[in-house]
């Protein structure tokens, strides 16, 4: 069934004020006045995603845990979905970013003007602490927005996945220590580590898993160098390093229990690896079309679905139970203006109330941002 932005706003309002969990609601966010928005509602009777409740253009959103999402627009607003409410607010700290959850607080983590930095967050947004993580690693930087800080979900520790190597921070010792070195050839007696891309904690924070490129040892004749995911202990024991053949890892992606490795979008063959946060075994996801994948791959809050993108003269999102494998719904977006579908959307699955959120054009300054809801699963 197709759902179109184009719709009046007495339709909008109508819709909003319907049974949540039997309506898809959509709604455009100005860029200068998010607040003539209607509320758009989601699953079940207790979960719904208000724009009107963020001032100036909605740029995009985060994962904070248990149903909250992290809203940049004109500050950076702490939403609960559950009850439609900002649950507190403050000055964005970067353009972009990457959040995590931890205990009595969150990381938020992206490219400042001087390279990459982490802001460490109460649970209210009041800023703890500030780090400038290329300063601090001293000569080396971290150039992957995506995974490129890692914290562990205790708040004790951060993981930075650099072009020179693996580092542990401890936040309480200030300490850093290199886990893995590129320089001094990391890696086993058969891959050698030629870069890393991203990095997560996981096994109860024991374990820190990351990706990267890597090469064979001894050099094979003519090849080149290939994707590899691995894990490694915090005490720096236990290398694991894994080849996943014919697989281009483009980033890694955390949830809360799962780790997911979308595929470059040059290579996208319709496939997704992702590893189980606790237990450390890897596994494959398969996707309805041999190329779906290639305009983007969405995890959800928990980890337990995926969603994936298609980009034409509209928007086709499709939900997987990655558990099963399952396609549990499609859903196509419409609008009378192609400029929307121009770029990747972005998407956020919430598990609890299986509520897909997608926006559009919330990084294209000339056009308002869309909003679309819609129920998945049963």
């Amino acid at each position: 069934m197709k759902k179109t932005f184009c719709m009046p706003l007495a339709l909008i309002f109508t819709l909003a004020l319907s049974a949540c969990g039997k309506t898809t609601s959509v709604a455009a966010v100005p860029p200068s006045d998010g607040q003539q928005s209607q509320p758009i509602s989601q699953a079940g009777t207790s979960c719904a995603f208000d724009p009107a409740l963020f001032g100036g253009k909605l740029q995009s959103c985060a994962y904070a845990g248990n149903g909250t999402l992290f809203v940049l627009a004109d500050k950076l607003y702490l939403y609960d979905t559950g009850t439609s409410s900002v649950l507190a607010a403050a000055e964005a700290p970067l353009r972009d970013f990457e959040a995590q959850a931890i205990d009595g607080g969150y990381v938020l983590s992206g490219m400042g003007d001087s390279g990459m930095m982490a802001y460490i967050y109460d649970s209210s947004l009041s800023l703890n602490k500030e780090i400038a993580v290329n300063e601090l690693l001293q000569g080396d930087f971290v150039v992957s927005e995506t995974g490129g800080v890692a914290a562990s979900t205790d708040g004790k520790k951060l993981a930075f996945a650099a072009l020179g190597g693996l580092y542990l921070y401890d936040l309480e010792s200030g300490s850093l220590t290199t886990l893995l070195n590129i320089a001094q050839n990391a890696g086993t007696a058969s891959i050698s580590i030629s870069m890393l891309n991203g990095a997560a904690f996981a096994q109860d924070n024991s374990q820190i898993v990351f990706c990267g490129s890597g090469n064979s040892i001894p050099a094979a004749d003519g090849e080149e160098g290939f994707s590899i995911h691995g894990s490694i202990a915090v005490d720096g024991s236990g290398l694991k390093i894994t080849k996943p053949s014919g697989y281009e890892i483009e980033e890694i992606q955390s949830s809360v229990s799962r780790l997911f490795f979308p595929q470059t979008f040059t290579q996208a063959d319709g496939t997704l690896l992702w590893v189980d946060r606790a237990a450390g075994s890897a596994n494959t996801l398969s996707f309805s079309a041999s190329g779906e994948g290639k305009d983007g791959v969405y995890g959800s809050e928990q980890g337990n679905y995926v969603a994936t993108a298609v980009l034409g003269s509209d928007l086709t999102v499709r939900v997987y139970d990655v558990a099963s494998g399952g396609l549990v719904a499609t859903e196509v977006i419409e609008n009378s203006d192609p400029t929307y579908f121009y770029r990747i959307p972005r998407i956020y699955l919430l598990d609890g109330a299986r509520t897909a959120v997608v926006l559009l054009g919330g990084s294209i300054g000339e056009v308002d941002t869309l909003v679309s809801t819609f129920t998945f699963g049963e």
